[in-house]
C-alpha cells in the first residue's frame, strides 16, 4: 500500500504536481476565477492516511511570462515545485523543479465550456506526458468540507505518464481551485480531498 501510495505521488507530481492553482497578474487572464490565490496561501489535502500541503511560493519569471511558484509539501518537506501560467485560454504547468515542460501542459480550459477537450504531447526532463482531457461537466455538485458545491470536472483518461497508463480527474470549483483529484495508476486509485484552505 505504500508503495502504491509513493507512486501515486510520484506519478502526480511529474503530472500535476501541486494544486495547480496560480494567480495572475490584477490585469491579466484569471482562469474565470478557478484558480483565485495569494501568497502563502495553503491548501490542505488528505490522500488515505497522508496529509498534503500546497502552497503559494512567489511569483517567478519564465521566458517572458509571469509565473506563479507553487509547492507542493508532505510532512512539513517540500517534495515537488511547479510554476504555472495562466493564459488567454487556460491554466498552463511550465516547469517542474529544475525541468521546463516543452510544451506546457495545459490543465484547465478556459473559459470553461462543458465537453470541450484538448490534447497534450509534452516532455518533462526526459519523461513523456500524452493524452487527452475534456471537461466532463461544468457543473457537478460534489461535497467539499461537508459542504455541497457546484465543480467544474476535468478528466484525463488512458494518459500515458512516463510510460504508464494514467487516469486523472480534477474537480475545480470558483474562489477555490482545486477541491479534489482522482489519480488511477495500473488499476490503483487514489484520491486527494480538500480539507482546509486558509
Amino acid at each position: 500500500m505504500l508503495r502504491a501510495t509513493r507512486l501515486m505521488v510520484g506519478a502526480a507530481a511529474i503530472l500535476f504536481g501541486g494544486a495547480l492553482l496560480a494567480q495572475p497578474p490584477k490585469d491579466g487572464p484569471n482562469a474565470d476565477g478557478y484558480f483565485p490565490l495569494k501568497a502563502k496561501t495553503k491548501w490542505t489535502y488528505k490522500i488515505q492516511d497522508q496529509v498534503i500541503e500546497v502552497v503559494v511560493a512567489g511569483n517567478e519569471k519564465v521566458g517572458t511570462e509571469d509565473c506563479t511558484k507553487v509547492d507542493t509539501l508532505v510532512n512539513g518537506k517540500v517534495v515537488a515545485s511547479e510554476i504555472y501560467v495562466v493564459r488567454p485560454d487556460g491554466v498552463y504547468r511550465v516547469k517542474v523543479k529544475d525541468d521546463k515542460i516543452d510544451p506546457p501542459v495545459k490543465v484547465l480550459h478556459v473559459p470553461v465550456e462543458k465537453g470541450k477537450s484538448w490534447d497534450v504531447k509534452s516532455k518533462v526532463g526526459t519523461q513523456t506526458v500524452a493524452g487527452t482531457f475534456k471537461v466532463k461537466d461544468d457543473k457537478e455538485k460534489i461535497k467539499v468540507m461537508d459542504k455541497e458545491v457546484e465543480a467544474v470536472h476535468v478528466e484525463g483518461l488512458d494518459l500515458d505518464v512516463a510510460g504508464t497508463k494514467t487516469n486523472v480527474q480534477m474537480w475545480f470549483v470558483k474562489d477555490r481551485g482545486i477541491v479534489k483529484r482522482s489519480y488511477g495508476i495500473q488499476g490503483v486509485e487514489s484520491v486527494l480531498e480538500l480539507t482546509k484552505m486558509e
